[in-house]
């Protein structure tokens, strides 16, 4: 219901009005009435009505005298002006009051209530658009730190062009990053975000992101030197001003920082810096920097402070390694079961990947694909699956991409390397086993003939220096070791017997000269052919 006072001079007027027009159809209520123009004035300034319905001519102070001195004091009373003809040259001071409405006496009922319903209908509009502007200006209250990280997304991420408008809407929302040059924009992410936020459920991971941003902010903002906020899930962009040489610099309040999360909320975190920029607008190069270099924690590990400038060269100098020797010498060891072999090949590609930290990290995860696809390979050629001896193999892909560490990548291809070098280490075991035992057999069937290791690989289908090699591997001595050792212990059987002579058991043992039989039995038992043969039969 709104408030209006009536003024007239005329007592009768004054009632009338009050008990013709039906005031509280019209949504009003007439809370008091006056005689003059002052007595108007004090009871509006007291009273504060929505509406002054009052008479031009009035003694003490007219109608138009009082409206004024209630404009010039800032009262916003919407006024009607009742007028005879005779006034009707106040007119032109009723329009320049802004009069809500001007009526002639005798005062016509229907105009009235006309005038009054459209007067009504404007102070019901203006404060429908006065309460959208209080909600309107609440909401902005509340959100503001949701529109000031929109603000500082945008700005770091180039959509901001003009620096003046940059630094207008820096001061609108009240961040301390005013001023000419030195500006720094540096990233941060929780080490092993995955492991880490495991037990947290949604609400929680979020509670974690604003914890771990009140850190950075709260020592980043000390003195006005800058500011944080949380750009993505897991990236905290920190903005430095850095107002005086010799404070703290970027670096030092990134270091301070990853003390103070570790100590506070028990996380390892690490940061990218960016080159310093000129200008606001410029902060989007030095973000992109920052992202480069927090990438290069893949080579330094966990709880790193990375500086783009450490790690920038031109990019003429960059020569990829010549991994290729390398490459192949790796499935090569891994074929023959050389564990050992393996994993120094795979130590070594390593090395040369990392040393001077310069490569792409995708560079380096596509030659983990490359030496998995060639395994995978050299696998099949030997009708053998990697599927079947790696049991995890159709998810290593993905774990490869995963790894956010040269460490841990470099162990996962140590374990994928041993674990293949060790099945075909086992299998050429048993494969080996089942040929020098087929070996063995032939020798001791025909030592006493003109046995070498030339004819034997021409029996098991093998080469000789394949042979040689497994033999020696496997039982510690060499195939012709072998042989004579055979040789000499079916000799000790044949000099237990009296009827042989020394030339006849060499013979038999595969020896056309009995000088050297004698040779290599002593040799091979610590005495001469006769000297044996005595111990049985005391020659």
């Amino acid at each position: 219901m709104l408030k209006m006072i009536i003024a007239d001079d005329e007592y009768n007027v004054r009632e009338g009005l009050k008990e013709v027009v039906r005031w509280n159809e019209l949504g009003i209520e007439v809370i008091a009435d006056a005689a003059d123009g002052l007595e108007t004035f004090e009871l509006c300034r007291t009273l504060r009505p929505d509406i002054l319905l009052t008479d031009i001519r009035m003694p003490m102070m007219d109608g138009l005298e009082a409206a004024l001195k209630l404009k010039e004091a800032g009262d916003p009373v919407r006024v009607i002006i009742i007028s005879g003809a005779e006034d009707f040259g106040y007119a032109k001071t009723a329009l320049s009051l802004n009069a809500d409405g001007y009526i002639l006496k005798p005062i016509k009922i229907a105009e009235l209530q006309e005038i009054v319903r459209k007067v009504v209908a404007s102070i019901a509009s203006e404060r429908s658009r006065e309460a959208q502007t209080v909600q309107l200006r609440r909401q902005l209250h509340e959100n503001l730190p949701v529109l000031r990280e929109k603000f500082l997304a945008q700005l770091v991420m180039g959509m901001l062009a003009n620096e003046d408008d940059a630094r207008n809407k820096l001061a609108a929302y009240g961040l301390p990053l005013e001023g000419d040059g030195g500006w720094t924009a540096a990233v941060m992410q929780i080490d092993e975000y995955e492991k880490a936020i495991e037990r947290y459920s949604d609400a929680r991971k979020q509670l974690l992101g604003f914890s771990v941003n009140n850190v950075l902010d709260e020592i980043v903002s000390r003195g006005g030197n800058g500011l944080a906020f949380i750009m993505n899930e897991n990236e905290h962009v920190v903005l430095f001003r850095q107002r005086d040489p010799e404070a703290p610099g970027p670096a030092d309040l990134c270091r301070e920082m990853s003390d103070s999360v570790r100590s506070f909320l028990k996380l390892s975190v690490s940061f990218g810096i960016g080159n310093p920029v000129r200008s606001a607008v410029e902060l989007y190069g030095s973000y992109r920097e920052a992202l480069a270099a927090i990438k290069f924690k893949f080579y330094t590990g966990k709880n790193s402070v990375l500086f783009i400038g450490d790690f920038q060269i031109d990019a003429d100098e960059l020569e990829f390694p010549k991994l290729f020797d390398a490459e192949t010498g790796l499935i090569r060891h891994m074929k023959l079961g050389g564990t050992a072999e393996a994993e120094d090949a795979v130590r070594f590609i390593f090395d040369a990947l990392c040393d001077n930290r310069r490569l792409p990290i995708g560079y380096v995860q596509s030659v983990c694909v490359e030496l998995i696809n060639m395994a995978d390979k050299a696998i099949l050629e030997v009708d053998e699956n990697i599927r079947d001896i790696v049991p995890g193999y159709s998810s290593i892909y993905l774990d490869i991409y995963d790894k956010r560490e040269a460490t841990e990548l470099r162990d996962a291809m140590l374990d994928l390397f041993g674990e293949l070098a060790g099945y075909f280490a086992r299998k050429h075991t048993q494969k080996n086993g089942r040929t020098i035992q087929k070996i063995k057999s032939i020798i001791e069937r025909s030592y006493m003939e003109n046995i070498t290791v030339s004819r034997l690989s021409e029996q098991v289908y093998l080469s000789p220096n394949y042979i040689s090699l497994i033999f020696k591997q496997e039982t510690g001595e060499s195939v012709t070791e072998y042989v004579t050792k055979v040789r000499m212990e079916a000799a000790k059987e044949l000099l237990k017997s009296p009827d042989l002579k020394i030339l006849e058991v060499a013979e038999m043992v595969g020896f056309e000269n009995a000088t050297y039989f004698s040779t290599v039995f002593k040799k091979h038992a610590g005495m001469h052919p006769q000297k044996y043969r005595a111990l049985f039969h005391g020659d």
